[in-house]
């Protein structure tokens, strides 16, 4: 296990749709292997989502930014919809973020626009359908996955469909932060290369075999991202 060489850095964990804090890093696991190597741990949940319920309008990566900006200089880790608003966030403010780690942020998001709400509007009624939507397996594995995190079903889908800021090629280049970009190897939604290649100062690691929602599951993810996170700066 590394030890933290900044014990007054403090680490924000950010979960990925249909999850929350507890469902995604700590009963995964993560906060308790940080917390063990010395660093302080802050949960973030998506707007919609865990402790962030009603905050179903706000811009995620407001909510990253707001607690950054109590310490003045963070790491952070960040899965899916939860990477996307934390390289958001780190372009706006680069100054808050010395380390962050970016898991499942495929470049087809950005350069096929996934987060549109057009494109969202198919789960979006998934998620609200009285009846189960199985003609949808996607609408369907998350309401499972939102059953099993103890999330508010029409608080998701209402962050699903509300409009906020999302980060652009512009915006990834202006990321002064380490980067570790870490992506699936099996991912549906296809690798990170166009992210980790316009951040200035990524490294890029593939999880063989992980498909999208295996990546924060794995233990060979935990360990790289870990070390990384862990690692002395230069």
């Amino acid at each position: 296990m590394s030890i933290n060489t900044s014990p007054k850095r403090p680490v924000i964990l950010i979960n990925g749709i249909a999850s929350n804090f507890e469902s995604q890093w700590r009963r995964g696991g993560w906060v308790d292997s940080l917390e063990a190597a010395g660093r302080a741990v802050i949960g973030v949940d998506l707007p919609g989502h865990g402790a962030s319920k009603d905050a179903v309008d706000r811009d995620a990566a407001d909510l990253i930014l707001d607690e950054a900006a109590k310490y003045g200089s963070v790491d952070a880790i960040g899965f899916s919809a939860g990477a996307w608003a934390l390289l958001l966030a780190a372009g706006e403010q680069p100054t808050l973020f010395e380390r962050i780690a970016v898991l499942g942020a495929a470049d087809m998001v950005l350069t096929a626009g996934l987060h549109h709400e057009d494109m969202q509007k198919p789960l979006i009624e998934g998620l609200r359908s009285a009846e189960e939507p199985t003609d949808n397996p996607m609408a369907m594995m998350i309401r499972m996955m939102i059953a099993d995190a103890g999330n508010d079903r029409e608080a998701v889908a209402g962050h699903l469909a509300s409009s906020h800021r999302f980060a652009t090629v512009e915006g990834l280049s202006a990321i002064k932060a380490a980067t570790l970009v870490i992506d699936g190897g099996a991912d549906v939604a296809g690798p990170s290369e166009l992210v980790s290649e316009t951040i200035p100062n990524a490294t890029r690691f593939t999880i063989d075999g992980a498909d999208h929602f295996d990546i924060p599951s794995s233990k060979r993810c935990m360990e790289v991202v870990e070390e990384f996170i862990n690692r002395a700066d230069s």
